[in-house]
């Protein structure tokens, strides 16, 4: 089942300021015979363009938009918003993302009170008095969109679902008491910063928990039933599988353990350290690694990272919530500076990279251990030689997102041992890439596509500067 939070909807209330005039006269900036400057004509022909307008909106907005009442507010030649009008959005004020300027007559005033009562972002489609409106609320700290386009309007639904959906993300944090983990350094380690900015919340548990859960789902019959099943469900689904049964098993047990805990504390994104459980030998003694759970979760719309990473997952939150896809991780370095190709390297690829409502891509099932326990995925990128692939990163104080866009090349430790999986990606200039990330650290976030300018976009509206590679 996909993570509930790709269901989000933006919520959009229509809104037509109407000017209504106190007669049938013309002047400077008015023009019409006695019918069409007549008050009651005013009000109905604005009821028309609003009924249009909204039929027009339902027809081309994407799925992530649900829209709302629409609403006509009346003001008059005093030019003041009477107060009886602006409570008739007071209904619909607290559910509503993003209020949407119909086409009429000096929409400004009514577009910039608006804002500032219910202090929610303000758009208008078509060209001059959106961009008068846009500006001055920009000026005021306030939120304002000027839109050419359809396209233009659902590109900025998808960038407000994101934020919204950063807002209902919780996020399952193991952590043996320090979040600095010992391989990732540049750790992002003040998290109620970010969860101030980003709206993301948290919650930390021991490994010793996640553990114990595992023993739990060992002991109860229908947990134990699930595993079993889901295992066979990837033997089967496989093109082959290099290991046995039963520590493939032990890795879905893991998986079904992390599914109980996030379930359990209400998470729906997830992070765990290695280094740190690694000596602590359990792993070994349960015959598990981390790998096989986080490409499932990713599978399932629940971004999930390796290592303890926090900037990994955070720019893994944001890169799913945009492209609804699975997302891949790992260590970054130089291959050739002559032909600038690099590679990303960690045995947690996707089944569902291409799109969380896609088939499923091809893959084999190999142990990460030479004792042939800790199942991982293991996909072979250079079946998507020449696609195009955003990696990104966010710095340690998350205040800053380093982007390149780039190319698959090949694949390399497709059939070894180890955590060797690698996507071996052609970019502009791996050399400045590599010097890029001095201010970033070593895990990059890959997603299939080209999703820079998007970044950049929602970088304006969370407050992140984006640092093109």
């Amino acid at each position: 089942m996909i993570n509930e939070i790709f269901d989000l909807k933006v919520r959009i209330k229509p809104v037509l300021p109407l000017l209504v005039h106190s007669g049938t006269y013309e002047g400077p900036c008015r023009v019409g015979d006695e019918k069409t400057l007549d008050p009651e004509f005013e009000r109905s022909h604005a009821r028309e363009v609003l009924k249009e307008f909204c039929e027009n909106i339902k027809l081309n907005i994407s799925s992530d938009g649900e829209l709302l009442d629409p609403e006509i507010i009346e003001w008059g030649e005093d030019f003041v918003i009477p107060r009886e009008e602006m409570k008739k959005l007071d209904r619909d004020a607290e559910n509503v993302d993003l209020f949407l300027i119909a086409p009429s007559g000096l929409t400004q005033y009514p577009s910039i009170a608006i804002a500032r009562r219910y202090r929610k972002p303000i758009a208008k489609m078509g060209q001059i008095s959106s961009v008068d409106i846009s500006a001055y609320l920009r000026s005021q700290g306030m939120e304002g969109y000027a839109l050419i386009d359809h396209d233009e309007l659902n590109t900025l639904i998808s960038l407000l679902k994101v934020r919204k959906s950063l807002c209902q993300t919780r996020v399952l944090v193991v952590s043996e008491g320090n979040m600095l983990p010992v391989g990732v350094v540049s750790n992002v380690w003040n998290l109620e910063d970010v969860k101030g900015r980003f709206g993301i919340d948290y919650k930390c548990v021991s490994s010793n928990e996640v553990f114990e859960e595992m023993d739990a789902v060992l002991q109860d019959e229908s947990e134990l039933k699930k595993a079993e099943e889901l295992t066979d469900k990837l033997i089967e689904g496989a093109e082959k599988v290099h290991m046995k049964r039963e520590f493939i098993l032990q890795s879905v047990i893991f998986y079904i353990a992390i599914r109980n805990l996030m379930k359990k504390y209400r998470c729906n994104s997830f992070v765990i350290p290695c280094f740190e459980l690694c000596v602590k030998r359990i792993p070994a003694e349960k015959k598990v690694t981390f790998c096989l759970a986080h490409s499932l979760l990713k599978d399932e719309g629940y971004p999930s990272a390796c290592e303890g990473d926090f900037n990994s997952l955070l720019t893994m939150i944001i890169l799913m919530y945009l492209s609804k896809k699975s997302a891949y991780m790992g260590n970054s370095y130089l291959i050739s500076k002559e032909d600038n190709l690099i590679a990303v390297h960690h045995d947690v690829p996707g089944l569902k990279m291409k799109g969380l409502k896609e088939s499923s891509l091809p893959y084999e099932i190999r142990n990460f251990t030479v004792k042939g326990w800790g199942a991982t995925i293991r996909y072979d990128f250079s079946n998507d030689k020449g696609e195009t692939v955003t990696l990104a990163r966010f710095n340690p104080t998350a205040t800053k997102m380093l982007v390149a866009k780039g190319e698959i090349a090949g694949c390399g430790g497709f059939d070894e041992i180890g955590c060797s999986l690698r996507a071996e990606i052609k970019v502009s200039d791996a050399v400045k890439l590599f010097h890029k990330e001095r201010e970033f650290g070593h895990h990059l976030v890959m997603v299939y596509g080209d999703y820079t300018e998007k970044l950049k976009a929602l970088g304006e509206i969370l407050g992140f500067e984006v640092v093109e590679a």
